[in-house]
C-alpha cells in the first residue's frame, strides 16, 4: 500500500485511506485529526504544517496540533511554501489549495474532478512559479502565484516507441490521440529540487529526469531498476539517493550518470527520506520501519517503530527526535544514537 503515491490508481490494493467524498464538500473539523492518516510534512517556523485524509490540515509543534479550514474533503498529498506566508497543497482530484497565511485559510484554486486524477507531489519554485505532478505524467504549471494552472505534457519524457506511436496517433485521430497522451507517461511521484537548482523527476517503471531550467526541458535518464521510485535524499553535491518500492535504494555519487544499489535489509517500500545535520540519513518505510546511516547512505539499519503502521513522511523535531506522519497520523519519535 502506497499511501502518498497511489491511493487513486489501479496498483493501490486495498487501504482503508482509499476512500473519496462522494460530492465536493469542506473537510469536516475533526477531534482526533492528528491521528487520521497524514501524508506530508512542512516546516513552518517553531512548529510544522501536516496534509492528509479527507482535506486534513493541521499546524501544531508536535505535542498539540489545531486543525485548519480546508475548503475540500479530497485526499491531500503534498504540501510545499515558497515563504512564510504562501504556499500550496495538492491531492486528489487535480486539486490544488493555496494560503497566503501561513496556513491559517485555504482557497480552491483548481479541482477537476472528470480527471479522476491525483496530484502527487507539489514544488514551489518562487512566490509566484511552482510546479504540480501526479498519475499519468500529470504535469502542472503556474507562473501567477496559483491564479492560474496551465498543464504542460513533455514528449522528451516519453519512451521512444511511444513518442512514435503517438505521433502516428496524432495524424489519423487527434481525439483519440489526446486520449492516449493522457495515460502513456508513468506516474510521476516526487519532484525535488537541489541545492544547485537542478530538479529531480521520479516516478514508477524506474523513471527518472533531470531538468536545469525549472522544469521547461527534461533529460530522461537511463532507467536502473524497472520499479517506482518514490523520493530523493540529496546527501552532498552530486551525492543522492534515490529509494523506491521493495526496499530498494540506489546512491550515486555523480549526480545521477551512475547509480550503486544500496542494501537495506527490508523488503517493504520506502515512502521518504531526510538528511540530517549532523550527516545521518533517515528513510521511512510501510510496516513501521525506520532505517537509519552513519555513512551517507552506504548502509543501513533498520528498526519497527510501530508494527503494522505505514510510514510516509519524516522530519527532524529538534533534541535528538523525530516528527513522522503516516497511516496512523503523526507522532514523536526518538531518534536513536
Amino acid at each position: 500500500m502506497l499511501y502518498r503515491i497511489l491511493f487513486s490508481t489501479a496498483l493501490l490494493s486495498t487501504s482503508v485511506l482509499a476512500a473519496k467524498a462522494d460530492n465536493p464538500h469542506a473537510a469536516y473539523l475533526a477531534p482526533k485529526a492528528a491521528q487520521a492518516p497524514l501524508l506530508d510534512i512542512e516546516r513552518r517556523g517553531e512548529g510544522w504544517l501536516l496534509v492528509g485524509d479527507r482535506g486534513t490540515v493541521l499546524q501544531g509543534d508536535g505535542q498539540k496540533w489545531q486543525q485548519a479550514a480546508s475548503p475540500l474533503s479530497v485526499m491531500l498529498t503534498s504540501v510545499t511554501f515558497a515563504d512564510e506566508q504562501r504556499g500550496w497543497a495538492v491531492g486528489h482530484d487535480v486539486t490544488v489549495l493555496a494560503t497566503s497565511d501561513g496556513g491559517q485559510s485555504w482557497q480552491i484554486q483548481q479541482n477537476l474532478p472528470n480527471k479522476d486524477k491525483p496530484l502527487l507531489d507539489v514544488l514551489a519554485l518562487d512566490g509566484n512559479e511552482a510546479i504540480a505532478v501526479g498519475a499519468y505524467g500529470l504535469f502542472y504549471r503556474s507562473t501567477d502565484g496559483g491564479r492560474s494552472w496551465r498543464e504542460e505534457f513533455h514528449d522528451e519524457l516519453l519512451f521512444e516507441e511511444d513518442r512514435e506511436y503517438l505521433n502516428e496517433l496524432k495524424a489519423e485521430d487527434e481525439a483519440l490521440y489526446l486520449d492516449e497522451r493522457s495515460a502513456i507517461l508513468p506516474h510521476f511521484n516526487r519532484i525535488k529540487r537541489l541545492a544547485n537548482g537542478d530538479l529531480f523527476l521520479l516516478g514508477e517503471m524506474g523513471f527518472m529526469a533531470r531538468s536545469s531550467d525549472n522544469g521547461h526541458h527534461w533529460e530522461k535518464l537511463e532507467e536502473i531498476y524497472f520499479g517506482s521510485f518514490m523520493d530523493l535524499v540529496e546527501l552532498a553535491p552530486g551525492q543522492l539517493l534515490a529509494v523506491g518500492l521493495r526496499g530498494n535504494a540506489f546512491r550515486t555519487d555523480n549526480g545521477g550518470l551512475d547509480w550503486r544499489p544500496v542494501e537495506t535489509g527490508i523488503q517493504s517500500t520506502i515512502n521518504s527520506g531526510i538528511a540530517l545535520d549532523d550527516g545521518r540519513v533517515v528513510l521511512v518505510a510501510n510496516g513501521g520501519v525506520l532505517l537509519s546511516s552513519d555513512d551517507q547512505g552506504r548502509s543501513f539499519t533498520s528498526k519497527v517503530l510501530v508494527k503494522g503502521e505505514d510510514l510516509v513522511a519524516v522530519a527532524p523535531a529538534g533534541e535528538g527526535s523525530l516528527l513522522i506522519v503516516g497511516s496512523n497520523g503523526a507522532n514523536l519519535y526518538p531518534l536513536a544514537e
